[in-house]
């Protein structure tokens, strides 16, 4: 008798802590704000949304702001590298035969763009169980985009000029030298 009300005793235990165990609260669907499944759409400028979920408020916050600044930078530029492996062999003949197939997809998605005046523009915090799910809304200003590719085309063509003067000066510079080596 006291064997089987230990094992019901471990019995107990152990469905007590696998259900109370690992599961983590879904967030439901009436709780995600609608500019997170449909950011808006502009022509001057570009919406992305990102979310996280975490212990911390303040981490579930910056991961989500981080999260939809990454959207909108692979929006922008985006290097992808992909590789696809398709393995398939029968061997046999008739009903005999054996098929053998595997496919293999590796994606890898880097994007790097400085993002100057992307702005978190609406962002919602909720609790699911002990946590905290943070939504952001980035907007990229187009004109911002605009602005900063003609800095960047002043800048190449100011150093483009700068070696040009100073390819001017060393040349002037030889052309002085051999004035003196002749009036030597």
């Amino acid at each position: 008798m006291k064997k089987l009300l230990v094992f019901v005793l471990l019995i107990s235990v152990a469905l007590f802590t696998v259900n109370c165990g690992g599961k983590k609260p879904k967030a439901k669907m009436d709780d995600i704000p609608e500019w997170y499944l449909n950011p808006p759409q502009a022509e001057d400028a570009i919406y992305q949304a990102g979310d996280a979920v975490k212990t911390s408020m303040a981490l579930a916050k910056d991961a989500a702001d981080a999260r939809a600044r990454d959207a909108i930078a692979r929006t922008i530029e985006l290097k992808v590298t992909n590789m696809m492996k398709d393995f398939m062999q029968q061997s046999g003949l008739g009903e005999d035969s054996e098929a053998l197939e595997f496919t293999s997809n590796v994606s890898k998605q880097v994007a790097n763009t400085v993002l100057r005046g992307c702005m978190i523009v609406k962002r919602e915090m909720k609790t699911e169980g002990s946590n905290y799910h943070g939504y952001s809304l980035a907007e990229y200003n187009l004109n911002s985009l605009v602005q900063e590719a003609l800095d960047e085309a002043r800048k190449q063509k100011a150093l483009y000029n700068e070696a040009k003067a100073n390819l001017s000066f060393e040349e002037l510079e030889r052309e002085i030298e051999k004035l003196k080596e002749v009036g030597e």
